[in-house]
């Protein structure tokens, strides 16, 4: 039987928000609530790709990178409430690209990978949603790439950190911070750098008012917002 609340909530998701009824409620009947504890983990690299999450609430997030032989991690991606994630290796069947991890406290959709791809074949909203959301995810890994290749890891960190916050950050008396918890250690796994890198970069800026950083309990405030963007343009020529 349908679960008519959860096809609800899937309904005021973005991406699924204009399928018709009986989408939402073929994909809401084969799908299933879970609640995964901090720290664990949904896939691996490599797994099959069985379905794909729908992040339905929570002060938590899910974290999606890769890890290599020497145990270093590169952070693919911070999926938050109103994401889904999982879809790649469902659409082209393929093992799984990378490892999800969860990272505080999250509601998922957990949707079978025939019942996606069922509702994908029979509604047409969900293929060009789809397309958009994939699009907009080649546009960042691109950009990722671009930076990876002529930015100095400063730029990067501060354009990383502008995209955080534009993405999910809280205002405080502090100044503007990010809304999920980033260790230096995290800070790093996003630039594919070593954690000492990061250190000495945050260093920097807190001794220029562009941050503070709470170590204990892992949060960044931005301070002055114009002056990290200024950071993130890069050098001028000649500087």
């Amino acid at each position: 039987m349908s679960d008519t609340r959860l096809a609800e909530e899937l309904g005021r998701m973005t991406l699924f928000s204009n399928l018709t009824p009986a989408g939402l409620g073929r994909m809401a009947e084969g799908a299933r609530r879970v609640a995964p504890a901090d720290g664990a983990p949904l896939f691996s690299q490599g797994d099959p790709p069985d379905a794909v999450y729908a992040l339905l609430e929570g002060r938590g997030r899910v974290r999606v990178g890769v890890p290599d032989s020497a145990a270093k991690r590169l952070m693919v991606e911070v999926f938050r409430a109103g994401d889904i994630f999982g879809e790649i290796g469902v659409l082209d069947g393929s093992p799984r690209s990378a490892d999800a991890l969860v990272m505080g406290e999250v509601k998922l959709a957990r949707i079978p990978a025939a019942a996606f791809l069922e509702t994908a074949e029979s509604e047409p909203a969900l293929g060009l949603a789809l397309a958009r959301v994939l699009s907009s995810r080649l546009r960042r890994t691109f950009g990722l790439l671009q930076d990876a290749t002529f930015a100095p890891l400063e730029v990067r960190l501060a354009r990383q950190v502008i995209y955080l916050l534009k993405t999910d950050s809280v205002k405080t008396d502090r100044g503007v911070r990010l809304a999920a918890r980033f260790r230096q250690g995290d800070l790093a796994d996003l630039l594919g750098a070593t954690t000492r890198s990061i250190i000495s970069i945050l260093n920097a800026w807190r001794g220029s008012n562009l941050v503070s950083y709470d170590t204990e309990k892992a949060f960044l405030f931005v301070l002055d917002e114009a002056g990290l963007a200024a950071v993130a343009a890069g050098p001028r020529d000649g500087a």
